[in-house]
């Protein structure tokens, strides 16, 4: 029989023949050698490292926050004493001062009991505010919001570049209000310093902790000061001095959530809503802190080894002074391998003395491991590039007399031509995620309750007709990506492009708990990125494009749908044909986006919706009630609703009230109310001409 005929090696055995042939009995007789002083050599320069990074850590921990602290209380004092000193503007080089004084302060801040606020901030680059970004050299802002005795306040924002100097001004209408912060409500409940733990800064949306204190006048409190302080420092302090080359060093809370990670990015985690969370420990990449975090609490002790995965570690926790006042802790996990540097000295003896004994045997072995890894590393490249759709047109054969490299490499191949000619046809998130979801793909569906949305471009057909095809090919395909992004963000399935239109629905395959709001969520994208893109073809001279958008939540069928040669997972019944209607129903009205009742009870209370009446739609006996769509409660703030919008929707829900009710001379009178208000807007002039005849479409 011929050992390396092609195809016909079986790795395993090979490998593990020439393992313990050649390899093993040496380097086993080395090792067992000088195991016993090794392994004592490396316990105690691991525990002595370990203790010597711990008191660092501490001490730069205290480095970072003592200085804020009395920064806290000396302007508390200050505050004290001149209790209107931060409501005059001869405040702000005081507080501008303070950011001078560290890199690490990202803001100080004055929180009135009457509601007034005062900021001094450091304008990271990148940042809005307002939805609206600072002027070019903006390096600081500052910040006034005065409450007293004003009922419409407003907020204040001044610029100023890299030398104080004023650069511009912004005012809004005021929203904010400190006494509800929670760093106002525990420094007022502690009456005195308190430090806040990590959390996402609202208005930079930088990780970072409060230093926080309340003052007093005449016995009563007037407010309350505060310093925001970035962990970045800390978390590059453990970056650069790892305890070992292989360590982790981390500063934890008694809940295990991460207060600093050396690696700020796994200290914080994006949540389905888009905002930024801290991350628990169980949530790290690296499974390790969340098992000594575990086993500590099962051992009772604060320093101890374990064993993972066959790897000795060495684990230290410890907590932060209390005169901080929280419950933080310092852990560090370091593996015991990294602590061989004291073995050298006898690892080169047994090296030299091994050295001529085992030289063929290494020869002999890396020429082995050649022939096997240079395949080994082509096929993952190209297991890699399958995974991720990523398929090259032209790729080298892989050939290996390994029998299992020489089948794999033809199996994946293989794999290669199929994944590319069905990645042509069928959308590769739809894919990824039908994979993900484990179900066989086979013909067939299941009822169960979604979201459908349905877009449209206003006017297509005229607008197609008058323009080229080139650049009729280019504007399309740039709101085809606009929707298709917006859908993506929002978890939703994009199902498919029907001309102008495009077609999508939320809750499978993926289960979603929120979808007729996500869905919501991503048509007002949609709008939003709609507009950013006509402002810029307005530039260019281009007619703007209007997109039309109907969304409902019914139970359909959703599933692999066609025959077995050609299937697509879709979604059909009497719930699409209705979206699709509310899409159209639009046109009637002059609106954007109509959302049917279903959708209402869905999440009508985390959305601005005015009342459009109860439409007749085509081909069903029953009415249905429509809304449009114009804006969100919360979250995104550029997907909010105006105070203009606001009061659109009160005026014409009021006036829809009196309408359903029968009395139509008062719907009359609102609905020409709000003509008066809002003259462009469509729907109210049509129902002001129509209150007395029945809303069809």
């Amino acid at each position: 029989m011929t050992l390396f005929r092609f195809g016909a090696v079986r790795l395993r055995p090979s490998i593990v023949m020439l393992f313990i042939m050649m390899v093993l009995p040496v380097f086993a007789a080395a090792i067992w050698v000088g195991y016993a002083s090794n392994d004592k050599m490396a316990r105690d320069t691991a525990e002595k490292t370990v203790e010597r990074a711990r008191l660092e850590t501490i001490s730069q921990t205290e480095a970072l926050l003592n200085p804020i602290a009395s920064l806290v209380r000396v302007a508390s004092r200050v505050a004290a004493e001149q209790p209107d000193f931060y409501r005059s503007d001869r405040s702000i080089p005081a507080m501008l001062e303070v950011l001078d004084h560290s890199a690490n302060i990202s803001s100080f801040y004055v929180g009135f009991a009457d509601g007034s606020y005062r900021m001094a901030l450091r304008v990271p680059k990148g940042l809005r505010i307002q939805n609206n970004a600072p002027p070019e050299g903006t390096q600081f802002s500052t910040r006034w919001l005065d409450r007293r005795s004003v009922a419409k306040p407003v907020d204040q924002y001044s610029f100023l570049g890299a030398k104080k100097e004023p650069i511009g001004q912004f005012s809004a209408a005021a929203q904010y209000d400190p006494r509800v912060r929670p760093w106002f409500k525990d420094a007022v409940e502690r009456q005195g310093l308190v430090i806040s733990n990590p959390y996402i800064y609202a208005t930079t949306g930088l990780p970072g902790i409060t230093v926080a204190m309340p003052f007093y006048s005449g016995g009563q409190l007037a407010g309350v000061l505060a310093i925001d302080i970035l962990l970045d420092s800390l978390s590059q302090y453990l970056k650069n001095r790892p305890v070992s080359p292989h360590s982790i060093s981390l500063i934890v809370d008694n809940d295990g959530l991460i207060v600093v990670h050396p690696d700020t990015k796994q200290a914080l985690k994006r949540e389905a809503s888009g905002s930024l969370t801290r991350v628990r420990l169980t949530e790290l990449e690296d499974p390790l802190p969340a098992l000594a975090f575990a086993m500590r609490n099962e051992k009772k002790k604060n320093q101890f080894t374990f064993t993972h995965r066959g790897e000795e570690y060495v684990a230290m926790f410890s907590p932060i002074p209390s005169e901080f006042g929280k419950a933080w802790e310092v852990v560090i996990l370091a593996p015991l391998e990294d602590f061989v540097g004291e073995w050298k000295a006898n690892n080169q003896k047994l090296l030299v003395f091994g050295l001529g004994a085992i030289l063929l045997q290494v020869f002999l072995i890396y020429a082995l491991s050649r022939r096997i890894a240079m395949p080994l590393e082509q096929l993952e490249e190209q297991v890699a590039e399958v995974q991720n759709f990523t398929v090259k047109s032209t790729s080298e054969p892989i050939r290996s007399p390994i029998r299992e490299i020489a089948s794999l490499a033809t199996a994946v191949a293989t794999l290669q031509g199929a994944i590319g000619a069905f990645s042509a046809f069928v959308p590769r998130d739809l894919v990824r995620q039908l994979i993900g979801s484990g179900k066989p793909l086979e013909l067939g569906g299941r009822s169960k309750f979604l979201t459908v949305m349905f877009t449209d471009l206003e006017s297509f057909s005229t607008w197609a007709e008058a323009t080229p095809a080139q650049d009729l090919l280019v504007r399309v395909s740039a709101y085809f990506e606009i929707v298709t992004r917006a859908v993506n963000q929002e978890s939703g399935t994009l199902d498919k492009f029907i001309g102008d239109g495009v077609m999508a629905f939320w809750g499978a395959p993926a289960q979603l708990d929120d979808h007729a709001f996500l869905s919501c969520v991503a048509a007002l994208r949609i709008q939003q990125g709609m507009a950013e893109l006509n402002a810029q073809w307005a530039k260019e001279g281009l007619a703007p494009l209007h997109v039309r958008v109907g969304i409902h939540s019914d139970q359909v069928l959703v599933g692999n749908i066609g025959s077995l040669e050609r299937m697509s997972y879709t979604v059909m019944g009497d719930g699409v044909n209705l979206a699709a209607r509310l899409e159209g129903t639009n046109k009637e009205f002059g609106t954007r986006i109509c959302i049917s009742h279903a959708v209402y009870r869905e999440a009508g209370e985390r959305l601005w919706l005015r009342r459009i009446g109860v439409v007749t739609v085509k081909g069903r006996r029953a009415d249905l009630q429509v809304y449009e769509l114009l804006g969100i409660k919360g979250g995104d703030p550029a997907l909010e609703a105006s105070p203009e919008i606001v009061l659109l929707c009160e005026m014409t829900n009021a006036a829809f009230d009196a309408y359903e009710r029968g009395d139509l001379e008062e719907a009359g009178e609102l609905f020409g109310a709000a003509v008066a208000r809002f003259p462009q807007d469509r729907l109210v002039r049509l129902m002001a001409e129509r209150c007395r005849a029945p809303v069809t479409a």
